[in-house]
């Protein structure tokens, strides 16, 4: 799926389930997260290929797990953006939900002809069947010489560029817009605009958060884009600092907003929707 995609699909989640402006910021931020887990930062071409990152490292439940215990509401965006690419087909790779103890399974009961493989004495733990050749051979460029592996990703029926992806950006927006519009003119209150008010403690930490997003997947894209046909390298100095830096940038975001707001945390509720969770739940305290 497109970032947009993720992001108005996120933005949408928010608005039906909490309706309030700050938390379906949120929800859509917290969209953006798993897609840092691209060839950025210290990866090489090759080790990045060999050890296949993306659609793994930040799109599992662990990872999501740990953005819970730092904002319940970001950690949705970031479930909703793993759900999104696991209905893909193999051809964008799906998702390796189980990362990384998936990684520690390394052999499969059949083969990828469906063909019993024997047992292994020292092998307790086996996935189901190796990746299937010919699915692996029609996915993304740097997956096609297939390696033989244990079936670890989870695929969908669906293209991530076709009609789906273009489908459920349209659907998101619209819908969002629909019921913007219904709550702006007072039909029906479906995304309350008004409260809470902007706070320091909110947008500051919320800022430089979303900065450091920005500088990994913008400087990230940079660096993918003009080494594309380089031969595969230790990413240079600068690349390592920016990379270093934009996380820097999240950590200190989410430290400055618990320091801001000590115990928000404890006060979170996500089901109930009535206080913004985790540390960047700032608002009730202005």
């Amino acid at each position: 799926m497109n970032l947009p995609t993720h992001i108005t699909f996120g933005a949408l989640v928010g608005a039906l389930f909490f309706g309030r402006w700050d938390i379906i910021l949120l929800v859509a931020i917290g969209s953006v997260l798993p897609d840092m887990d691209r060839e950025y930062g210290f990866f090489s071409k090759d080790y990045f290929r060999d050890h296949q990152l993306h659609r793994a490292l930040y799109h599992n439940f662990v990872f999501i797990g740990i953005v819970f215990l730092i904002n319940p509401y970001l950690a949705l965006g970031a479930f909703c953006h793993a759900l999104l690419d696991g209905i893909n087909t193999a051809k964008d790779r799906g998702v390796e939900w189980l990362y990384p103890f998936s990684r520690l399974v390394k052999k499969a009961r059949y083969d990828h002809d469906g063909k019993k493989i024997a047992f292994d004495i020292k092998t307790r733990v086996y996935m189901y069947q190796n990746d299937p050749v010919e699915l692996t051979r029609k996915t993304a460029e740097d997956m096609k010489l297939f390696t033989l592996r244990p079936w670890r990703r989870i695929y969908g029926p669906f293209y991530s560029g076709g009609i789906l992806d273009i489908g459920i950006f349209v659907g998101s927006t619209a819908l969002i817009l629909f019921l913007a519009l219904l709550s702006v003119f007072g039909v029906r209150t479906f995304i309350d605009f008004y409260q809470p008010q902007f706070s320091f403690n909110f947008i500051g930490p919320l800022s430089i958060g979303v900065l450091g997003i920005s500088l990994v997947l913008g400087v990230g894209e940079t660096k993918r884009y003009r080494e594309a046909k380089k031969a595969s390298r230790t990413p240079p100095m600068l690349w390592k600092l920016s990379f270093f830096l934009s996380n820097f940038l999240i950590a200190f975001g989410a430290g400055l907003g618990g320091y801001l707001n000590p115990g928000s945390s404890k006060q979170s509720s996500l089901l109930g929707g009535r206080n913004l969770g985790g540390i960047f739940d700032c608002l009730h305290c202005a």
